[in-house]
């Protein structure tokens, strides 16, 4: 009788899996209906900058994981869903660029908190922290807090680097489809 080999799960189902038990609350508030309204990055929403976030964060927990360092996985899950939380309705509540940089970490802990009631020390520390090394933010005290600081830091590359290339995207379309570029090529 042949041996049942178990299926190896791979890293998006134990993403989505670790998303939806320890972030629920969170995917399905108003807060992050929000979050994919307002425009982040450019081209991104924070919604789609936050999913970014937590799905890196989890990639590099489960690294960690296989180096033996274990991370608080519920931590990381709510300190990168949280994390820019407070940004929303940024062009009412912050005077600058400057401002919104500074202050948003502290509004985000606020917003978390409102959402899933008490953080523990770790996950206030995740959020408050998650800019360094910019704006002043001071290095997180975690090992959670230095995996959403980097998570961060890894989708904004991404948020960027897909702004540049939709831009050269559009610029090449445009000078394909410039009158006379036919003649020309004959």
């Amino acid at each position: 009788m042949p041996i049942k080999q178990k299926r190896r799960e791979s890293y998006r189902d134990r993403a989505q899996r670790d998303l939806r038990r320890y972030g629920e609350a969170i995917l399905h508030s108003e807060e992050m209906r929000q979050a994919f309204q307002q425009k982040h990055h450019k081209l991104s929403t924070v919604g789609d900058h936050t999913m970014r976030v937590a799905l890196s964060a989890l990639g590099l927990c489960y690294a960690l994981r296989r180096l033996h360092i274990a991370a608080d996985i519920p931590t990381v899950v709510t300190g990168s869903l949280c994390h820019d939380l407070g940004i929303l309705g940024r062009d009412e509540k912050y005077l600058s660029q400057a401002q919104c940089l500074r202050q948003h970490p502290a509004d985000s802990v606020e917003a978390a908190r409102r959402l899933v009631g008490e953080l523990s020390e770790k996950t206030e520390d995740a959020i408050a922290r998650h800019m360094w090394p910019f704006a002043g933010s001071k290095m997180p005290n975690s090992l959670e807090g230095a995996i959403v600081s980097a998570a961060d830091k890894i989708a904004s590359f991404e948020d960027y680097t897909e702004t540049i290339r939709q831009k050269a995207a559009g610029r090449l379309r445009a000078r394909r489809e410039r009158p006379g570029r036919k003649e020309r090529l004959k």
